[in-house]
């Protein structure tokens, strides 16, 4: 039996020489650079500033981007978990229920939600940290993040806090979702135009708010353009029907519906929201109520307290850029207990459906 040639150290090919029978030869690994996770902050997620200082001019490669969460996502954490069965102040910052707990109600209420941009965020939290420097012997809130320093998304109320019967509630919601789709409103946007104080009775706080109006002069759906605000307006008159049917207070009842001016004025107790300290207040058009609350405080309106704002909020530059904001409207939330439900105004351009139309959940 022939032994196995085996090939001698001299017949091994010299470095860089080519060989039909030897295998080719594995590169060395070189080590590769650190994974970047885009988390579209802008540049700061893990890895984000390898290669840094590695005298390299180009910039690490980055991974693909995560895709967004759906708009949904929100509202399936929209409430904290409740740890007593008793409204303690102490759990929320001083502040009391207006609505106080009763076992079998829940809590409802009915809104505009908006996720405001990062640069918009930005903005609004660098003004509040100026406002709070200014008037640094009051307290205020910021309604922009929770106590982790998340972003928190700011509101417009088409309700008063309300309080229904676990019979009532799942009614409550299709008729909301009824009034909303007969009322014939299409997804619109609004545009910020100033901030101011308003101080609600009820509530023994003050809040720091953007006034929100239109940002189309035209009709829409057939709502008359006439009245500031129309979109809102007629969603609210919708929304508070519904709520009368309820028992339920409806919300900026205080204002006229007709007046386009501050001429007139009306005697009365200081509502959700209301314009100015309660008692006697102007009679404006309702369309002139609605506002994004971005902070808040229970120190009164001093008027040490309105300057400062008028100081960081009244500047040229700053107005300007507040009235740069714009707020796009979709739908309307209810929310009813921790359960946030999304009812979607029409399309722009698309027509309105019947009243007996109904989607596969029944709304």
């Amino acid at each position: 039996m022939p032994l196995v040639d085996y090939a001698s150290d001299s017949d091994v090919s010299e470095p860089g020489t080519d060989s039909l029978d030897s295998p080719p030869k594995k590169k060395p690994r070189t080590a590769s650079p650190p994974r970047t996770l885009d988390f579209g902050l802008g540049g700061t997620g893990v890895g984000a500033r390898a290669g840094a200082g590695s005298g390299r001019g180009k910039p690490q490669p980055t991974s693909s981007a995560l895709p967004p969460l759906p708009a949904s996502f929100h509202d399936l954490y929209a409430s904290t978990v409740r740890t007593t069965t008793r409204d303690d102040p102490a759990l929320h910052q001083g502040r009391t229920r207006q609505n106080p707990h009763v076992p079998g109600n829940w809590p409802s209420h009915i809104y505009i939600e908006w996720h405001p941009p990062a640069a918009v965020h930005a903005l609004l939290a660098d003004l509040l940290a100026s406002l709070q420097a200014e008037a640094a012997e009051e307290e205020i809130t910021s309604l922009l993040q929770s106590d982790l320093a998340a972003p928190q998304p700011l509101h417009i109320s088409l309700s008063r806090p309300l309080a229904l019967p676990s019979e009532a509630k799942d009614a409550f919601l299709r008729d909301v979702a009824r009034a909303t789709r007969e009322s014939g409103v299409a997804a619109f946007a609004l545009a910020c135009t100033r901030a101011e104080w308003h101080r609600t009775a009820e509530s023994g706080r003050s809040f720091l708010v953007l006034r929100v109006e239109s940002s189309s002069s035209s009709s829409n759906g057939g709502v008359a353009a006439a009245v500031k605000n129309a979109e809102l307006t007629e969603l609210l008159r919708r929304c508070n029907a519904v709520a009368a049917e309820y028992a339920q207070p409806g919300l900026y009842q205080w204002a006229s519906t007709t007046a386009t001016s501050a001429a007139e004025e009306e005697e009365g107790e200081d509502g959700n929201g209301g314009g100015g300290g309660g008692g006697r207040r102007r009679r404006n058009g309702v369309g002139e109520a609605f506002h994004v609350s971005i902070a808040w405080s229970f120190a009164e309106l001093t008027e040490g307290l309105l300057q400062a704002t008028e100081r960081v909020f009244g500047g040229r530059e700053v107005a300007a850029r507040i009235r740069e904001v714009r707020v796009p409207v979709d739908g309307v939330k209810v929310k009813i207990g921790n359960v946030v439900t999304h009812i979607a105004l029409r399309e722009p351009g698309k027509r309105t459906a019947g009243k007996g139309h109904r989607n596969l959940l029944g709304l």
